[in-house]
């Protein structure tokens, strides 16, 4: 069984990176499965099997790196506790997963920016792998050594899907990011995660805690997916 599930696990990684080689070469929307299937050194019905579509190759890539971003952070929770460490650290380390895809990443934003696309973060089908990522920034809250008391309970329960956000825009920074090796993205992460740092430690301020009470409401109310 455990052979069988390391060959399963191997075609999937196979059809992925020649899926994505192949995403660089033609585009997204150009490539086929069968194309996909071919250059693998695999029938249809056996690409197929794995992946009913190229949607699905891309959610499977999400899923990969969703896995290795979790191990990551993990190291970096382990390690640091102050908020602003533990934010940058996180960030940084999700980047570093993706940085390798950096080639690619254009091409896929093309179709991950459509909100009705299933590979769109904001959509439905996306629904569970967003939940899973707002977790990690729950837990990333949850043991800073940073006092959060007196941060607005509205604010601080929305906290880590607007963090989840942020790091969306890090991403769209990265995808447009020329400077070598992305340099300009790791250091807008470590700049603005002690921006964003201090900002929450600022929302206990009595002024502060209605702006940003305002600021969650209009959060509510115009956030484009459920």
């Amino acid at each position: 069984m455990a052979t069988n599930t390391t060959k399963a696990e191997e075609t999937q990684r196979n059809i992925l990176k020649t899926a994505m080689d192949l995403f660089l070469k033609e585009g997204y929307e150009k490539a086929t499965m069968r194309e996909i299937a071919r250059k693998a050194g695999l029938s249809p019905g056996a690409a197929y099997y794995y992946f009913p579509s190229k949607e699905h190759i891309i959610q499977y890539y999400y899923e990969e790196g969703y896995e290795e971003q979790l191990e990551a952070s993990r190291k970096v929770l382990e390690q640091e506790k102050s908020l602003e460490k533990r934010l940058a650290g996180v960030v940084r380390a999700h980047m570093e997963v993706a940085q390798p895809y950096h080639p690619i990443s254009r091409i896929l934003f093309k179709t991950a920016a459509d909100p009705t696309h299933p590979i769109s973060p904001f959509s439905s089908e996306s629904k569970e792998l967003r939940d899973l990522n707002v977790q990690m920034f729950v837990d990333l809250l949850e043991g800073s050594t940073t006092s959060l008391a007196g941060v607005p309970k509205k604010f601080l329960s929305r906290l880590p899907e607007l963090l989840w956000l942020y790091k969306m825009g890090i991403i769209l920074y990265w995808v447009h990011d020329s400077s070598p090796d992305q340099e300009k993205t790791f250091r807008l992460i470590d700049t603005s995660a002690a921006l964003i740092a201090k900002i929450i430690t600022a929302s206990k301020l009595p002024g502060i805690k209605t702006l940003v009470n305002k600021g969650v409401d209009m959060f509510d109310n115009y956030k484009p997916y459920e």
